[in-house]
């Protein structure tokens, strides 16, 4: 009987042992398949719907390339009586931001020689914004510097200034006749023209250099005001405006660069002239009932799509102006900009009129954004740096706070901060 329970057990065993074995090749050769199973979201039905999604993408990719086709022929065939269409753009009204024309559309403008001396700068801004849970309701933006010389005497000059903001006439900010505590849209729109006001000082620290360039990261175009109330927009828009009066006295272009931007502005000139009517206007349109709108077949393209597949590298397009609404403040400082393929990418450089208007100076400007660009490996290396310089990270943050409650302890002051402040610092289980 003994014999008898053990060459049962011996049997169970191996039986076990087997099924293990089994159940361990069934576990790895379908591993994606039970990892799938373990999550909570059904990727097996995700998996479907990207197969979809790229079903559809090929279908789109193949109607791009049409629509990219349309464009480049409207480009070129408005190039020929562009006075026709610059009529037809100052007498039609749309919801579209619509390029201003002033030459021919399809120009292609080669990269010229780098003058040996050049002095690139550009400045940047990061902020850490008030917060009502922590001890004082004060606030830092830290503005950057940074000045690259490039020739016979080259050096960089790179540093950050953190400014600290507690007095009342910095908290507060007159909106609409009231006033209110400021807010991160108030302190962005002062931060920027911290920047501006930065840029300005060493334009003129370094006016004895030769061949300079003032790049700032983004637009020229202050289009976030377009929303905000008279009283702000003039506390904005005034100071900013003398700037633009400095820079073009003293001669130093002053530039925006937009990398990878998303505006449509020379597309929707050319949806314009697809439009039958001599003059459109889009709330009055007659053509609603159609199927598709006379202007429909290269929407959804943004001008990079179309000057990427028109400028070799180093090529600048024709100089458009921006329609932008804000820009009937800017007085005489109206702002333009054209598209620059700089090999990686192709960016949108705005530049203000007077800039536009002088073409040695615009010479200039291409050829030393496109050197930046190269130098910084498909960005700007002089906003780079900028940026890098005034970055505020989190834990600057955190220390930041930290500083001012210490400094106040040690001031003898009765501290205290929200049991919400309190949680941020502290992380939960």
């Amino acid at each position: 009987m003994k014999v008898v329970r053990r060459a049962n057990l011996n049997w169970k065993a191996r039986f076990f042992y087997a099924f293990k074995v089994v159940l361990f090749i069934y576990f790895v050769t379908n591993l994606k398949r039970v990892i799938f199973s373990l999550t909570l979201l059904n990727f097996h039905l995700v998996k479907s719907q990207i197969d979809t999604m790229l079903g559809e993408r090929k279908h789109f990719v193949d109607e791009f390339s049409e629509k990219i086709k349309l464009a480049q022929h409207e480009l070129h065939n408005k190039s020929q009586n562009w006075e026709e269409l610059s009529q037809k753009i100052e007498q039609s009204k749309t919801s579209w931001l619509l390029a201003g024309i002033s030459s021919a559309l399809d120009i292609r403008i080669p990269l010229s020689d780098r003058p040996v001396n050049y002095t690139a700068i550009s400045s940047d801004g990061s902020q850490i914004f008030p917060d009502r849970h922590e001890v004082l309701p004060c606030y830092l933006i830290n503005i950057s510097s940074v000045v690259l010389n490039y020739g016979e005497n080259g050096s960089a000059n790179l540093s950050s200034d953190p400014v600290l903001f507690f007095k009342d006439e910095d908290r507060f900010a007159i909106w609409e006749g009231k006033k209110i505590p400021a807010n991160s849209n108030i302190i962005s729109h002062k931060r920027t023209l911290m920047e501006f006001e930065r840029l300005l000082q060493l334009a003129s620290e370094n006016s004895d250099r030769e061949n300079i360039i003032s790049i700032s990261d983004g637009t020229l175009i202050l289009w976030s005001l377009e929303g905000s109330p008279a009283d702000f927009k003039k506390v904005i828009l005034e100071p900013f405006l003398k700037i633009m009066d400095e820079f073009k006295n003293r001669r130093v272009p002053i530039v925006g660069y937009i990398s990878y931007p998303g505006s449509t502005d020379v597309v929707n000139a050319l949806r314009l002239g697809l439009c039958p009517e001599k003059v459109s206007y889009c709330n009055q349109c007659p053509y609603t009932e159609l199927p598709k709108l006379p202007c429909s077949p290269i929407e959804g393209l943004t001008d990079r799509n179309l000057f990427s597949s028109l400028l070799k590298e180093g090529e600048m397009s024709s100089v458009f102006r921006s329609s932008s609404k804000i820009l009937k403040s800017y007085s005489d400082h109206h702002i333009y900009f054209f598209y620059l393929n700089i090999g990686a990418e192709v960016a949108r450089v705005e530049i203000p009129k007077w800039v536009a208007e002088d073409p040695d100076i615009l010479k200039l400007v291409h050829t030393l954004v496109y050197d930046q660009a190269k130098k910084g490996k498909g960005y700007p290396v002089v906003i780079s740096e900028s940026h890098e310089q005034a970055v505020v990270r989190g834990k600057d943050r955190n220390f930041f706070f930290d500083l001012v409650k210490e400094s106040m302890v040690k001031a003898d002051f009765n501290v205290s901060i929200s049991r919400k402040g309190i949680s941020k610092r502290v992380p939960g289980v």
